[in-house]
């Protein structure tokens, strides 16, 4: 997905047919030939009824989506259909202090023939996992795909307090870094800023690993260098080709749904796009399918294509 976005025209294509609509967003353009994006849905989601869809990342046409409390469905997307494969199923550190916010895939193979990599879950939840808060667990998918067990737990000891509500993590497997973000306090504080903290991935290895200040590669607040509103609800974190993709808001007029482009090396907001009009419900995480955006909502998958 190129780099290069400015403010636009959009049309909306649904499942029930194409719909003449046109919306704008600012930052620059994203495709260097044209400006208009399209909104596709994808298709409904099939996981476990009352449990809140939250996580989601894409390994070729597998789409691994978590749902609240560390329950994964499987799915096949071939670029036209949404196919679940087999059941759903509780990761290996399914509990209800799991809230399963944030999937990023790695690149890592467990094992050999192992039809998946890693993937890293943020927990980011408000209350303790075995008395942890903020953890980031790594979950290897079986190769029977209806299971998974827990490789890796890796703790951010925050002495300083650099974050409030809760940390989510992600993974940029072109750099080797884990990313954190979250609030400095919380959604409703009007003191409250948004952190991002960076380190090296860590070498795999069964246990917990503990990261510390002085592991920390970066730790800045967004509106060091950003001074314009900023939507306080995160949802789901991607990054590809330097760029942190931040579906954010719940849906609603008085909080909707926004997609940030942030660059994680300029430290500068390059998009931010409204997607109120063009998804429906609250956004969860998101994800790269070639140069398409999966974006996991509540109950429904979205595709936008530049």
């Amino acid at each position: 997905m190129k780099k290069k976005i400015i403010g636009v025209a959009l049309a909306l294509l649904s499942v029930s047919g194409l719909a003449q609509n046109t919306f704008t967003y600012s930052g620059e353009r994203i495709d260097l030939n044209q400006h208009t994006f399209r909104s596709t849905l994808v298709g409904k989601l099939q996981g476990i009824e009352r449990q809140g869809y939250q996580g989601m990342d894409v390994w070729g046409q597998t789409v691994v989506s978590c749902q609240n409390t560390g329950v994964i469905t499987l799915y096949n997307y071939d670029g036209q259909k949404l196919t679940k494969k087999g059941e759903s199923f509780p990761m290996a550190s399914n509990d209800k202090e799991n809230h399963s916010n944030v999937v990023s895939m790695s690149r890592t193979f467990y094992r050999e023939g192992d039809p998946l990599p890693l993937i890293y879950v943020s927990q980011c939840s408000k209350g303790r996992y075995k008395g942890m808060k903020d953890v980031c667990f790594v979950e290897r998918i079986k190769p029977e795909l209806n299971a998974s067990e827990l490789v890796q737990t890796i703790l951010y000891k925050d002495d300083n307090k650099n974050f409030g509500y809760a940390v989510q993590w992600v993974l940029d497997n072109e750099n080797g870094y884990l990313y954190g973000y979250g609030n400095t306090i919380n959604n409703n504080d009007p003191q409250n800023r948004h952190r991002i903290v960076k380190f090296r991935i860590p070498e795999v290895k069964e246990g917990l690993v503990t990261l510390t200040d002085a592991d920390l590669l970066e730790n800045y607040l967004l509106e060091e260098t950003y001074s314009q509103h900023f939507n306080p609800i995160g949802q789901g974190l991607f990054v590809k080709d330097g760029l942190l993709y931040m579906p954010t808001g719940f849906g609603k007029p008085e909080t909707p749904s926004i997609l940030y482009v942030w660059d994680l090396k300029a430290r500068c907001m390059r998009n931010v796009i409204d997607l109120s009009k063009a998804t429906q419900g609250e956004l969860e995480d998101c994800a790269a399918f070639g140069s398409a955006l999966l974006i996991q909502a509540q109950g429904s998958m979205y595709r936008l294509d530049f």
